[in-house]
C-alpha cells in the first residue's frame, strides 16, 4: 500500500534519530491494547507530555514566586570595616584657634580604625497596580500551560490512532493474501495433475507458477510492511521496540459501519484546542493592557530597619565596648508624573496586539469551518469509494470462482483464470487503499471537530 509505506519508514527513521540515549522507560506490564488503551498508554509514556507536565509544575512554582513579592521581605546584615588609613578631614585652623592665620587649615582624622554594624531590615509592598494584575495573570498562565499539554495529548492520540489503524488494515490484507496463496497453491497442484493426465499444457502450469511466485513475493512485502507499521505504532506509543505487542481491536464490518454513522456535526469552536489556546492568549493580552494602565497609579511600600553600630581605634574595644542601637521606618510613595509618553505608546502597542489576536480568532474560525467542510466531503467520498471497491472486490471474487468452474469443466482457459486472479488482486489492493483512506478521513474529521481526544477532567 503506497500510502502506508512512507509512514512506516518515517517511524523507523525517527527511531534511528532518537539514538540509544533517548530510550524511554515506560510501563511494560501490558502487551495487549485496544485502540483506546493504546492512546492512553502513549499519553502516559510520551516524553513530550512529560515535559509539558513539568512546564505546568514550573507555572505553578512561578505563581508562588509572584505571590511572594507581596509578602514581607526580611533580611539581616553584618559588616566590619578596617580603616587601615583613616581619612583626613580639613577644617579652618581658626575654628579651634582664633589666633591662627587666615587661610590655614588643620587636617583632622575623620573616623576610627575599626567599625561595625549589625541589623535587620524589612520591606512590605502596600500597593502596586502591576503586582495586582500579575496575580490575576497567574491563573491564565497555568491555563495556557494546561492547554499546551492538552494539545500535545491530541497530537499523540492522532498519531497513535492512525498508526493503530495502519496495522489493522495490513492485518486484514495479510489474511486475504494468505487465502489467495492457499487457493492458488491448490489450483496449481490441480493443474499439475491435469498436465500429468494430459488435460493441461506445461505452459498453463508455468503461468500459474509465475503468478504464485508473484503472490508470495507480495505476501512477503506486506509482512515486512506490517513489521514497519508495528514499529511505527510502538514509536508513537513510546512502547519498547524489543517487546511484542498485541492489538485487540479488529476491522469488523459492524465497526466500519459504526464509524461511518457517527455524528460529525461541529458542536462549537471551543472544542478545538487551538481555539482555546488563542482565547487564553487573548486573556493574557487584556491583562497586559491593564498592566500598562496600572503603571499610572502610585506605588506604595513600607520599609524599616533596626540595628547596632560602633567604632573604636582598637579591635578589642570593638568587641567589649557597647554598641549603639538605631531604628527607622520609611513610607515610600512613588507617584508617576511624566515619563516622556512611554506608557502611552506602550499602551497603543498592547491594544494593537489585542486587535491582532481578535483577527487571528476570526481567521481560525473560518479555518475550522473550512477544515470541517473539507473533512466531511472527503469522508463521504472515501466511504462511497470504499463501498464501490467492496462491490468490485465481490465481483472480482465471483469472476475467479466462475472462471475456475469453467476451466474444470473444460469450457474455459487457464489464461482466463490468470486474468481473473490478477483482477481480483488489483481489486483487493484498491479496496484496502480505500479502506485506509476512509478510516483516516474519519480520524481527520474527528480532529477537525475537536472530538478526537478529550482529556479527563481534574
Amino acid at each position: 500500500m503506497k500510502r502506508l509505506l512512507p509512514q512506516a519508514l518515517c517511524g523507523v527513521l525517527l527511531l534511528l534519530l532518537r539514538g540509544p540515549g533517548a530510550a524511554a522507560q515506560p510501563d511494560t506490564a501490558q502487551q495487549a491494547f485496544s485502540l483506546q488503551e493504546a492512546i492512553e498508554y502513549g499519553i502516559r509514556n510520551s516524553r513530550t507530555l512529560m515535559n509539558n507536565q513539568l512546564d505546568i509544575e514550573n507555572a505553578k512554582a512561578r505563581v508562588q514566586e509572584i505571590k511572594g513579592i507581596g509578602l514581607p521581605q526580611l533580611a539581616g546584615s553584618f559588616a566590619y570595616t578596617n580603616n587601615i588609613i583613616v581619612p583626613r578631614f580639613f577644617v579652618p585652623a581658626n575654628t579651634f584657634n582664633p589666633q591662627a592665620p587666615a587661610g590655614e587649615t588643620v587636617a583632622l582624622k575623620f573616623g576610627v580604625n575599626h567599625s561595625g554594624t549589625a541589623g535587620v531590615g524589612f520591606s512590605q509592598l502596600i500597593f502596586d497596580g502591576s503586582y495586582l494584575i500579575g496575580l490575576k495573570a497567574t491563573k491564565v498562565y497555568i491555563d495556557l500551560s494546561t492547554r499546551t499539554l492538552n494539545a500535545s495529548k491530541i497530537t499523540v492520540a492522532e498519531n497513535v490512532t492512525k498508526a493503530y489503524y495502519n496495522v489493522l488494515v495490513n492485518r486484514e490484507r495479510l489474511k486475504l493474501l494468505d487465502v489467495n496463496v492457499s487457493r492458488l497453491d491448490t489450483f496449481l497442484r490441480d493443474t499439475r495433475a491435469f498436465q500429468r493426465e494430459g488435460f493441461a499444457e506445461k505452459l498453463d502450469v508455468q503461468r500459474l507458477e509465475v503468478q504464485a511466485n508473484n503472490l508470495k513475493i507480495e505476501q512477503q512485502n506486506v509482512q515486512q510492511l506490517q513489521e514497519l507499521a508495528l514499529g511505527l505504532l510502538k514509536f508513537q506509543m513510546s512502547y519498547p521496540m524489543e517487546l511484542p505487542i498485541v492489538l485487540t481491536d479488529s476491522l469488523s464490518r459492524s465497526m466500519l459501519e459504526q464509524l461511518a454513522a457517527q455524528d460529525t456535526v461541529l458542536a462549537g469552536y471551543n472544542n478545538r484546542i487551538e481555539y482555546q489556546q488563542l482565547l487564553t492568549q487573548r486573556a493574557f493580552q487584556e491583562l497586559d493592557i491593564r498592566n500598562v494602565q496600572a503603571g499610572y497609579y502610585p506605588r506604595v511600600a513600607l520599609s524599616g530597619n533596626y540595628g547596632y553600630n560602633t567604632g573604636r581605634d582598637q579591635f578589642t574595644y570593638l568587641i567589649t565596648k557597647p554598641w549603639f542601637n538605631s531604628a527607622a521606618l520609611t513610607l515610600n510613595v512613588n507617584i508617576p508624573i511624566f515619563d516622556g509618553f512611554q506608557r502611552k505608546y506602550k499602551l497603543a502597542q498592547s491594544r494593537n496586539n489585542l486587535l491582532k489576536i481578535d483577527n487571528q480568532v476570526r481567521l481560525l474560525e473560518q479555518s475550522i469551518d473550512l477544515q470541517v467542510s473539507q473533512a466531511q466531503i472527503q469522508l463521504r467520498n472515501y466511504w462511497r469509494t470504499l463501498d464501490s471497491q467492496q462491490r468490485n472486490l465481490d465481483l472480482a471474487e465471483e469472476v475467479v470462482r466462475v472462471s475456475r468452474i469453467k476451466y474444470k469443466e473444460g469450457v474455459g482457459s487457464n489464461l482466463e483464470i490468470i486474468n481473473a486472479e490478477a483482477g481480483f488482486k488489483e481489486a483487493q489492493t484498491n479496496y484496502f487503499n480505500a479502506l485506509y483512506n476512509a478510516i483516516i478521513a474519519k480520524v481527520d474529521i474527528d480532529k477537525a471537530t475537536g472530538r478526537l481526544y478529550a482529556s479527563p477532567r481534574n
